[in-house]
């Protein structure tokens, strides 16, 4: 009964966190869907703004010297953007969020190490089952049976019994995250990682991201979703996706707190990663 109390509660303040709606983008026409989480409004959709001129951002797979643009491409997950030309691609009473801000969103969520859960769209992100031992169940939940633990004074330490998996992404707050990939002279990792810009500088050549993707559960290539949230900084030239939150008018103390930092490396949730690199394997939870 308390847990099922419980379990309603947390339900009804997702329900009371989010206020869907629809925003179109006067330059262009397009329509984005859009979401009230916690007290701001987050597009819920990548941007695909193209620019007057039509070469703002790239679509994957796009090779403009080759007259290659593959604009389908950006219908699903949006367009890749350089750090300057995100910052100034959102539209008019719309902004690049700052690090502060992504941080408020990821804490909403429950914090960096669930927050990837919560935030991803339910489908289009792999699914790898590498158990086996569930197959009647989706590939991001299974089940393990456990052996019982004993010391070397013969004392059980934990009984034997069936450890549950969930890896299911639940969208709970409407975010819908997919996974765009990046850019650094092509397209890598789309359809399995998605990589945000945040309007927040480390220093003159690099700024902050967020990634989410997959996690790495063995030491092979066996992957799953990962749960995970994870902030990183590279050169402002590498193409990420962008994601436009609503001005509110308010300046993001948080933000300029962690704009402060800037050491040779930053820290990912308990992992550090060296500046300027990517760290798509991460730590089994």
């Amino acid at each position: 009964m308390k847990k099922a109390t419980i379990a309603l509660l947390l339900t009804c303040v997702a329900v009371f966190a989010q206020q869907k709606g629809t925003f179109t983008d006067p330059r262009d026409g397009k329509a984005y869907k859009t979401v009230k989480i916690g007290e701001r409004v987050w597009m819920a959709e990548n941007l695909d703004y193209h620019g007057s001129d039509g070469y703002l951002g790239l679509c994957y797979g796009a090779e403009p010297r080759k007259e290659i643009m593959k604009v389908e491409n950006c219908k699903k997950y949006g367009r890749l953007y350089d750090w300057n030309e995100a910052k100034q691609a959102c539209p008019k009473g719309w902004h690049l969020p700052s690090n502060g801000e992504w941080q408020t969103l990821v804490d909403f969520a429950g914090g960096g190490k669930v927050a990837g859960q919560k935030l991803r769209s339910k489908s289009g992100w792999p699914e790898y089952d590498f158990s086996g031992k569930s197959p009647k169940s989706p590939k991001c939940k299974w089940t393990e049976q456990t052996e019982k633990q004993i010391d070397n004074r013969g004392r059980v330490i934990s009984p034997a019994g069936v450890k549950k998996y969930d890896k299911c992404a639940t969208d709970e707050y409407g975010f819908s995250a997919l996974p765009g990939g990046y850019g650094s002279g092509s397209s890598n990792g789309v359809g399995n990682n998605g990589y945000w810009w945040s309007a927040s500088e480390q220093n003159h050549g690099y700024a902050y991201f967020r990634i989410m993707g997959l996690e790495e559960v063995t030491s092979g290539n066996m992957y799953y979703s990962s749960r995970y949230v994870n902030r990183g900084s590279l050169n402002k030239s590498a193409l990420f996706s962008v994601r436009c939150v609503k001005d509110n008018g308010k300046l993001s103390e948080l933000g300029e707190a962690i704009d402060s930092q800037t050491s040779g490396e930053i820290e990912l949730d308990g992992r550090d990663t060296a500046d300027g690199g990517f760290n798509d394997g991460y730590a089994e939870e």
